[in-house]
């Protein structure tokens, strides 16, 4: 089972080697780092992040989905100053 959270996978999504990856692409990166998970697990993940917009999808002409970041919460620094 995929145990990271929403967070974890969008910083792994980030170090992928493109800014816009398949799902294939996105399961190589995490078994790389050594993180285990099925393939449908990760289609689940990474359907519910579509659905609630930290991720869009950009189908190419041959149907293939590609993944793309639009917002990564880690990517947030606080500013103690304001």
């Amino acid at each position: 089972m995929l145990q990271l959270t929403d967070e974890e996978l969008l910083g792994y999504i980030k170090t992928c080697e493109s800014e816009v990856n398949t799902l294939a692409e996105i399961h190589k990166s995490l078994i790389q780092r050594n993180i285990k998970c099925n393939i449908e697990e990760l289609r689940q993940k990474i359907s519910f992040l579509y659905r609630d917009g930290y991720i869009g999808n950009e189908p190419t002409v041959d149907g293939v989905n590609m993944y793309y970041i639009i917002f990564n919460p880690g990517d947030m620094t606080v500013n103690d100053a304001t």
